[in-house]
């Protein structure tokens, strides 16, 4: 990693250490720049169940997408090893 990668990477951190997990949506939110959290606070409870839900469906959508990543990975690893053969 470069010096540029490494203070980018420091920045970000510093960012997120500044942040503080909403009690009722459980997302990031800044409580100096914000009184509450911009992701739930307009909404009522069924708005609530849809942001979690759509939240989740995008967290199960990047798993599968990390296993198609991970099974392209093995058959392109296989794919050289085999051919060094």
């Amino acid at each position: 990693m470069n010096i540029a990668g490494l203070a980018a990477r420091a920045a970000l951190l510093r960012e997120q250490m500044k942040k503080k997990p909403c009690k009722r949506c459980g997302m990031l939110y800044d409580p100096k720049k914000e009184e509450k959290c911009p992701h739930c606070a307009d909404l009522d409870e069924k708005g609530l169940a849809a942001l979690l839900e759509k939240k989740e469906n995008e967290i199960q959508g990047n798993k599968r997408l990390g296993h198609w990543f991970l099974i392209a990975a093995i058959i392109i690893f296989l794919m050289l090893f085999l051919g060094r053969i």
